[in-house]
């Protein structure tokens, strides 16, 4: 117990931070995505702070958050699996006892998943969108060994992302170049991200 406690907590804290903090530069750059956000947020809470039962009423702020993790996985290159078996995938022979790695980045940015891959689209998630396959978004992993901690990571990047949108409205700034992503255990952008908060 003690050591799944601690790698809840370790593996939680630097995803989440990286998580949030691609959609701080999300949200900052599509100003009219966090305004309804913002709208649903107050809708919602009334000015009040959120907690877990308000998750399933923040649709539109959820869909925010899951578009930032399809195009900026924490974990980008997931994990790793030996075959037991020799096997054919997609026209390739794999033989048994070979490594294959999980790919999220590759599957989060596949057109025939997701149109227009690059472009930030919460749409793609809201409640009543037809869900993606499954294995097309996986930033928590996929099957039996899916993330333990993928409903407390969630539920602590909406409860955070609606207390910063009652607070604050998002800036990039001024001539400040997309980030570019690089894996450095957890998905960071290459240089820092510099954003103005203007208190509401």
């Amino acid at each position: 117990v003690h050591d799944q406690c601690k790698l809840m907590f370790l593996a939680g804290h630097d995803t989440t931070a990286s998580a949030l903090q691609w959609w701080l530069w999300l949200m900052a750059r599509h100003p009219e995505a966090a305004r309804r956000a913002h709208d649903e947020a107050q809708r919602v809470l009334g000015g009040r702070e959120p907690t877990a039962a308000d998750l399933p009423q923040l649709d539109w702020l959820t869909a925010t958050l899951k578009e930032a993790l399809r195009l900026y996985p924490p974990a980008p290159s997931l994990t790793a699996r030996r075959t037991t078996q020799e096997m054919q995938v997609a026209g390739w022979r794999i033989p048994r006892r070979t490594l294959v790695f999980i790919v999220p980045w590759v599957a989060h940015h596949d057109a025939r998943w997701f149109p227009e891959p690059e472009a930030f689209r919460p749409e793609r998630f809201t409640a009543d969108a037809p869900p993606p396959p499954r294995g097309a978004w996986m930033p928590f992993g996929t099957g039996p060994r899916v993330c333990i901690g993928q409903h407390f990571a969630m539920l602590e990047m909406t409860l955070v992302a609606a207390m910063l949108l009652q607070r604050y409205t998002l800036h990039t700034e001024p001539g400040q170049a997309e980030p570019r992503p690089v894996l450095n255990v957890t998905l960071r952008p290459a240089q820092s991200i510099w954003l103005r908060l203007a208190r509401r």
